[in-house]
């Protein structure tokens, strides 16, 4: 028999038996074996980092499986005096002060899809290399002078020990990495000040591919910014830097947004070390700006403006990853103060050179950024003077002429960036859209909208400099600038904070200049309009919301718009309430609240309005969104009877035909209508052809007819206006007006006599409204079983001897003695109440917020009655709720048919 080799095998030694029990015997036994241990390999193999950590926390090493070396924990104590003695062997350094720190933090757990499972951890590396600790969460810090070593661990719960077995106490954490002390990491700040710490050294790192990136404290670093310690960006003005973009996702509230964003690509560690160290110092000293002072009394500030000079104090170690920086704070730069505290230094009489000194330095810089951009300006305009004489000329441009010009330009431009004050480069921007001579696209052009990009997302633009940017870049010429704008949303919501309510009408306005990040910025807006509405005018308010369209009016501006009706309406002028309600008329937005504010408003004023814009304002706003509300249309139409012959003629149509599309009568009939005969009669001829024929048939809707004005209607001065219009629907608009204005008069006046003109009553096609015609589709067959069959119902039913117009169409008919037919020959001597007509009424029949028709609704169903027709009626939404509902949809229409009401 021939047993393979195996971890267990040598342990027995095999005997051949004849016996086959025993042979059979032996081999279950050695299988069982094998198995056992295969099961301890397997379950060594296996096993979680934290059972691991469980498994040799005892042992002071670092190991990882079983078939991985163990690494004793001395080795990361010589990596850390290794680490120590570069830094103090370190050429050119200033003598290490007490208190000096390096701080470095471990790596974190990250959850998998915001989930309790976390993706298997890695260990930072140079903490790694530090330390060798296996947990996450960790900080560790160095003492500089004296190499003793800090470890920082996470304080777990009691609970914890359900899941993580037992919790070791910080003597296993100092016994287990071999340091010198430990502590918790919520007691970095108390334990590091109690060791008087005075500068922290962080980490930089500078990658093989020379990406840059910076390990900045995740928690922990607002703790400890009570030390004095540096967190260096790139400054805007540096030429090298390169821009690149990329998109990441904000999250505002429960809206996720996808946004572009600017990427710096830096070339020079030293330059990015050098040019602005300001930022997160002041953002940590908004409040208060401690001083420190020197031997001699001279203040200076930690918030200071670094600009001189290049970075001298870094330390570098290169890795097999790339090339760690460490650095640390530059005492001696910090005396470059701003010019304010300067000055008040001087005057104390406390002076040396070096104040002078810097001074002169910041002044200068500013003067010649100043200098280049007059000069940049100068030679734009001469540029473009010179340009129009070499059009008249055969002269043509040298290549010498435009390398020296380019030069020139070149050198403006980066003497104009370097500018502190941000408004230079908003006017060199300006000042280079006057530029014909150069190509569209240029270095110029690029450079300027670079520095007005990076400066926007550090944070250094105001809101008014965002708003003029963004109107410089759209008028530049090339898609590549006006694109840029969608960068600048970084610095609005850098910014957000100091968005006063007189700039939310600009930046809504601005709003139509964004793309990409359009959505974001809208955002942003509307989160400040809801909180800055009380404080806007009328005027303002409508302003912002005719920004907004489509898709973009969202329920939160319009929700403050009717926050401010509710609130301001009754306090505000009558020209910021006809600018504000003309914007909410635009926006077809109507609420309870805005329509009780209305009512307020006009029942509170009464005989105060003056201003009839503001009535027709109203009263339009009533008609288009067929608002039927007694209080403001009664008082509306006192208005009229007092101030009717002052008022202009452009305006009477939306206060008179409002009362008959709202099918509502007038205040005081007696003397609206005596108003009405004397305002209309003397001003008829003024009127436009639709603002007269809309208050004609508004008079019909509510059964006035004005046989006073037929002559006017239809005189040849009238009719020759028709003629002059050129645009062929405006023409059959008003024909098919003219034509349901007679049709009325003779089906419902007996004083009129038919029109004197010949007004064509043939249609070459009509567009019937496709709802309808899709809901009779679908209720046909349920409605002809009730009826007795599909031959006594038609559908879009013509009526002879009327207007082929969709007012005189009836949906359906119902006719138990004829035949199905699109045509009925109309006879008003049969017998009447024997057809029945069903008329389907779609939302927009109603009056907003009730169930009143509208006027013209109510006299199309008064005419079909007064034709001999039963008049049933069905309502579009309630059909389609109950389109597949069978039974209830039955029962709905055998209920408006037995319902219907008799011929007049």
């Amino acid at each position: 028999m021939l047993i393979k080799s195996s971890a267990v095998a040598r342990h027995f030694v095999l005997r051949i038996f004849s016996s086959f029990r025993t042979l059979n015997h032996l081999c279950s036994k050695f299988i069982q074996i094998e198995a056992a241990t295969n099961r301890r390999k397997k379950d060594l193999k296996t096993c979680t980092t934290s059972e691991l950590i469980q498994l040799c926390f005892n042992r002071k090493l670092f190991w990882r499986r079983s078939e991985t070396l163990k690494v004793p924990m001395s080795l990361f104590y010589d990596n850390r005096q290794r680490l120590v003695s570069r830094l103090k062997a370190k050429p050119n350094e200033t003598r290490w002060i007490p208190g000096t720190f390096i701080v470095l933090q471990g790596g974190v757990e990250v959850p998998f899809n915001d989930t309790d499972i976390y993706w298997p951890f890695r260990q930072e590396s140079f903490f790694q290399w530090c330390f060798g600790v296996e947990e996450p969460g960790c900080y560790g810090a160095i003492d500089v002078n004296t190499s003793a070593s800090i470890l920082f661990v996470p304080r777990l719960p009691p609970e914890y020990a359900i899941w993580e077995g037992k919790l070791h106490t910080l003597d296993d954490f100092k016994e287990r990495y071999g340091v010198d002390e430990t502590h918790y990491t919520d007691e970095i700040a108390s334990v590091l000040k109690e060791k008087s710490a005075q500068v922290l050294l962080t980490l930089m790192i500078l990658s093989s591919r020379g990406n840059f990136s910076a390990r900045a404290f995740a928690h922990p670093f607002r703790l400890i910014f009570k030390f004095k310690k540096r967190h260096f960006e790139s400054k805007a003005c540096d030429h090298e830097i390169q821009l690149t973009q990329t998109n990441i996702f904000v999250q505002e509230g429960a809206r996720i947004q996808e946004v572009p964003l600017i990427v710096k690509k830096i070339t020079s560690i030293e330059t990015l070390l050098d040019k602005r160290r300001r930022r997160i110092i002041q953002s940590s000293n908004k409040t208060k700006k401690p001083a420190i002072y020197r031997k001699d009394n001279i203040p200076y500030s930690i918030g200071t403006r670094v600009k001189n000079g290049p970075l001298k104090h870094t330390i570098s170690i290169e890795t097999d990853e790339g090339m760690a920086i460490l650095y640390c704070s530059d005492i001696e730069r910090l005396k470059n103060t701003d010019v304010e505290q300067v000055l008040n230094a001087m005057n104390s009489g406390n002076t040396d050179k070096k104040v002078y000194s810097m001074l002169e330095n910041k002044i200068a810089n500013e003067i010649n950024c100043r200098i280049a951009l007059q000069s940049l300006r100068k030679m734009i305009e001469l540029d473009s003077e010179w340009t129009r004489y070499r059009k008249t000329s055969s002269n043509a441009q040298s290549s010498i002429e435009t390398i020296n010009r380019d030069m020139i330009l070149q050198q403006l431009v980066n003497l104009i960036v370097k500018s502190q004050d941000s408004e230079m480069i908003l006017q060199g921007l300006k000042a280079l859209k006057r530029d014909r001579f150069s190509p569209s696209t240029n270095i110029y052009k690029d450079r300027m909208c670079n520095e007005v990009m990076i400066r926007a997302t550090d944070g250094e633009l105001t809101i008014s400099q965002l708003i003029r940017a963004m109107r410089i870049l759209v008028n530049y010429g090339n898609s590549k600038y006006r694109n840029c704008i969608d960068m600048l949303w970084v610095g609005l919501a850098c910014k957000e904070q100091d968005i006063k309510p007189d700039l939310l009408v600009p930046l809504f306005r601005s709003l139509k200049y964004f793309q990409r990040s359009k959505d974001m910025v809208q955002i942003i807006l509307e989160k400040k309009l809801s909180e800055q509405w009380l404080k806007l005018t009328g005027s303002q308010m409508a302003s912002i919301l005719n920004c907004l369209y489509g898709k973009e009016s969202l329920q939160g501006c319009l929700s403050s718009a009717s926050k401010w009706a509710n609130v301001s309406m009754t306090t505000s002028t009558e020209k910021d309430l006809v600018n504000f309600i003309g914007s909410l008329r635009m926006k077809k937005y109507v609420n309870e609240n805005i329509e009780q504010a209305l009512a307020r408003y006009v029942t509170s004023k009464g005989t105060e309005m003056k201003d009839p814009r503001l009535i027709t304002a109203i009263m339009d706003y009533c008609k288009d969104l067929r608002i039927r509300n007694p209080y403001v249309l009664a008082e509306c139409g006192k208005y009229f009877i007092r101030h009717g012959p002052q008022i202009p003629p452009t305006l009477l149509s939306p206060i008179i035909a409002s009362f008959g599309l709202l099918n509502l009568q007038p205040p005081d009939p007696t003397e609206f209508w005596k108003m009405f005969d004397e305002v209309i009669s003397a001003r008829f001829s003024d009127l436009k052809l639709n603002d007269a024929l809309d208050i004609l048939l508004s008079c019909t809707y509510l059964e006035r007819y004005p046989i006073k004005l037929l002559d006017k209607v239809f005189s040849s001065y009238l009719m020759n206006r028709l003629q002059t219009q050129r645009d062929a629907p405006i023409v059959n608009h008003l024909k098919n007006k003219l034509k349901l204005f007679d049709a009325t008069m003779s089906l419902e006046c007996k004083d009129y006599h038919g029109s004197p003109i010949n007004l064509d009553r043939n249609t070459k096609s009509l567009n019937l409204d496709m709802r309808i015609r899709g809901i009779i589709n679908k209720i046909h067959k349920p409605l002809a079983h009730l009826v007795g069959g599909e031959h006594k119902l038609s559908r879009s039913v013509v009526l002879s001897r009327l207007p082929f117009i969709n007012f005189y169409i009836l949906d359906i008919l119902v006719h138990p003695l004829l035949k199905s037919t699109p045509v009925f020959n109309l006879n008003l001597h049969k017998k009447r109440n024997i057809n029945t007509a069903i008329l389907i009424y779609l939302p927009e029949y109603y009056c907003w917020n009730t169930q009143f028709l509208i006027g013209p609704q109510i006299m199309r169903k008064r005419q079909v009655r007064k034709l001999g027709f039963r008049v049933a009626h069905l309502d579009y939404a309630k059909l389609a709720e109950l389109v597949d509902q069978d039974d209830k949809l039955l029962s709905y229409l055998s209920q408006s048919l037995d319902t219907a009401e008799n011929a007049l």
